[in-house]
């Protein structure tokens, strides 16, 4: 997976509240009085504190809670529909920077009246939400019904509020105010140092916007959304891949990054702050030679389970770099890699540079998505997992490539392995890896073995018995129970590409997510493998099942669908589903994208909206007497475990269009997973994330604890109305 970067030829937050992760009792009150007990990580649990909480429908005044569904919200035990407060404000807001004339609200005639034919097509927030109570504060995006639409009412209600919130203004957006998103949701520190809860977590509110013009008349009304704040957090930061434009220019790419609840990005990682080198193409395109070059590219990225470094695809062959992207370090080599690690993810073809366009001989340097393990992420275990070799080859843009006979395969990597040959510079340079793990022989695949160690220490293959297919876009388990070191993959028929999903070169394009054991080995890095199994749920006959990932605590894996013969990479038709993994049994899958379509007034893309690439949010991490912990679900006392996944997707009609495709630019969305005490898998609408910035594509997110720096750079605010 090359995030559209095609092969070219050789001339060519963590938070800061309190209560982020605080396994404590919090006291709130819309009158400074009564106390209610919020969700925090652990299950169910007493009203005494610790890290367990009671559900504030556990409370005794009428709070209670609608979840898993999206109902009317009862808000918590201090505003709910029989105990209302006045948070918002019982006269309307004119929005400081729409200008709105002073007469605005006798424009519109009384609340709620007006027509539907016409009116402005609300795009966000989106209907059925469900946001972290600690999440960006939620923005109101609207395009107008016609260009005589220039003044615009927003109202937000909700049934534990007095008075509706009502803003007029000029502009087509509105973000709700900070410190009214503080103590609706987020809640605020009382004079105890103790965390309130947010007024209306717990509780829906219903955006709708009307619009006219400076005569007034019957006003048109939007589309309406309503949302839940949900009494759980969204952990953590993201960091993801970001271009201008997918382009033969490779050195237009950036890691961008932010945390939970920053109203801008920041730049994690720019190609020329990294310092390891790699053997790839030279940025002058020149020639590849043995001589290790820079990195001018970025590509596809996963993150240590620390979160202070990024591994990630440099420029063509498409070797693996790693780099800092901690606050002060950005682009520093991690301490622990070792040289010959260097070498190994720069694999050397026995030194026959000038046979690299002749298959199969290019493609058996590709290296894909690299994942890692916290089980396998220590002094002594330092492994990185990926996927190795390409069944196709492009020698341009337009090249439909040829195949290699090259079976893709997994490969770990040693992160710390070395040997005694080095060259000056420091670079292993001779006697290390031919990356040819398995090819095809007159149609039967070879036996996949490393070289012996000595001419190939520091890596191997991941044996997957009973699975022939090429494997790519491996994720990692996390073990968190001992009993989960398991990598899940994409099984296709049709090979890989670069590293990346592709298919477009077989009609007959099949892939399913398997699991196999990592098998790790006693008293030395690497893993054996084991025998490979579809997963039950995502490996249907009808569909391509494909970008695995597993949830913070392994117990679901999220993937990407379309049909049966459809190219994955880059496409339109892709869904986001979920799948229980117990134990290799899967279970039923759950669409989490296809039940919330763009409103239809948003005129989404034609062909589809390319829903792609899941990711989980880490869970909170319980705080130790040294400020970290161990990480642990988000459970309420009723059962219910809250998750979080974001993705890229093509469906806002605010992103910019891409030049070379015409197609919007991707961006970033979130939404909220819900599973209740019985299992029951229950996904929310998309958020979109309004700190990015729609005039690139923003793709290909990480999210866990990354020492990232704070996102202060505030994206562009929308166009004007057209």
């Amino acid at each position: 997976m090359r995030a559209s970067l095609l092969p070219i030829t050789r001339h060519a937050w963590l938070l800061t509240l309190a209560s982020a992760v605080a396994a404590m009792a919090v006291a709130a009150s819309c009158a400074n009085s009564g106390t209610s007990h919020d969700v925090g990580p652990g299950a169910g649990g007493s009203a005494s504190g610790g890290s367990q909480f009671n559900n504030p429908s556990a409370d005794s005044d009428g709070g209670e809670f609608t979840l898993p569904s999206l109902g009317d919200g009862g808000g918590n035990a201090q505003c709910n529909a029989t105990h209302k407060c006045a948070d918002f404000p019982s006269s309307p807001i004119t929005d400081p920077l729409g200008s709105p004339p002073a007469n605005a609200a006798t424009l519109f005639g009384a609340p709620g009246s007006g027509s539907t034919a016409g009116g402005p097509c609300l795009v966000e927030p989106s209907d059925g939400a469900l946001y972290p109570k600690n999440w960006l504060r939620p923005r109101v995006y609207w395009t107008r019904g016609s260009s005589s639409q220039t003044i615009f009412e927003v109202r937000v209600h909700s049934d534990a509020q007095i008075n509706d919130l009502v803003v007029y203004t000029t502009n087509n957006y509105y973000a709700l105010d900070q410190s009214l998103w503080a103590v609706i949701a987020k809640g605020e520190l009382d004079d105890a140092g103790g965390l309130s809860v947010g007024h209306l977590v717990g509780a829906s509110l219903t955006f709708t916007v009307r619009a006219t013009g400076p005569g007034g008349g019957t006003p048109a009304i939007s589309n309406s959304a309503k949302i839940l704040i949900a009494p759980a957090i969204a952990d953590g930061a993201l960091v993801y891949w970001t271009t201008a434009d997918f382009d033969n220019n490779a050195t237009n790419t950036t890691l961008q990054g932010f945390h939970v609840g920053d109203e801008g990005t920041t730049t994690a990682l720019a190609s020329d702050q990294v310092v390891q080198s790699v053997r790839a193409e030279p940025v002058d395109g020149g020639n590849l030679t043995p001589t290790f070059q820079r990195v001018f590219c970025i590509g596809c990225h996963s993150a240590t389970p620390d979160g202070q470094y990024v591994s990630f695809t440099a420029q063509w062959p498409w070797p693996i770099a790693l780099a800092s992207i901690q606050s002060g370090s950005a682009g520093a080599r991690p301490p622990w890699l070792s040289n010959g690690a260097v070498q190994n993810l720069s694999p050397d073809i026995k030194d026959q540079y000038s046979t690299y366009y002749a298959p199969p001989a290019v493609n058996q340097v590709m290296l894909g998505v690299s994942t890692f393990s916290p089980a396998h992420y220590q002094m002594g275990d330092r492994v990185l997992v990926s996927s190795i070799g390409a069944a196709w080859n492009s020698i341009s843009l337009t090249d439909p490539g040829a195949a290699t006979g090259v079976v893709s395969q997994l490969a770990w990597f040693n992160l710390e392995w070395d040997n005694a040959v080095t060259t000056a510079g420091g670079v292993v340079d001779a006697g290390l890896p031919v990356a040819t793990p398995c090819n095809m022989v007159a149609g039967a695949q070879q036996a996949c073995i490393p070289a012996p160690p000595s001419t190939n220490g520091g890596w191997g293959i991941v044996q997957r018995g009973g699975d022939s297919n090429s494997a790519g876009s491996p994720s990692w388990s996390h073990d968190v129970d001992g009993q989960t070191d398991f990598i899940a993959y994409s099984s296709t028929n049709a090979g890989t590409k670069d590293g990346r999903m592709d298919c477009s070169t077989s009609k007959d394009c099949r892939s399913d997510v398997y699991v196999v054991p990592y098998g790790g080995r006693s008293g030395s890095a690497g893993g054996v493998g084991g025998t490979a199994k579809a997963l039950p749920g995502a490996s249907d006959a009808q569909y391509n099942e494909y970008y695995p990932a597993w949830s913070p605590d392994d117990k679901f894996i999220a993937y990407n669908r379309v049909p049966a013969g459809t190219s994955m990479y880059d496409q339109p038709k892709a869904e986001v589903y979920v799948v229980p993994f117990a134990g290799g049994q899967g279970g039923t899958p759950v669409a989490v994208t296809e039940p919330f379509p763009p409103p239809a007034c948003t005129n989404p893309y034609p062909a589809g909206v390319e829903n792609t690439l899941p990711k989980w949010a880490p869970n909170p991490l319980l705080p130790g007497a040294d400020g970290g912990g161990v990480p642990l679900p988000q459970v309420d006392a009723d059962g219910n475990t809250f998750y979080w996944l974001t993705f890229s997707s093509i469906r806002s009609p605010l992103a910019e269009l891409n030049a070379t495709t015409n197609k919007p630019k991707q961006q970033l969305y979130v939404v909220g997973v819900v599973v209740d005490k019985g299992g029951g898998i229950h996904p929310y609408a998309p958020i979109y994330l309004w700190n990015q910035s729609y005039k690139v594509n923003n793709l290909i997110p990480a999210w866990g604890e990354f020492s990232v720096p704070a996102g202060q750079v505030p994206p562009p605010p929308p166009p004007p109305p057209k």
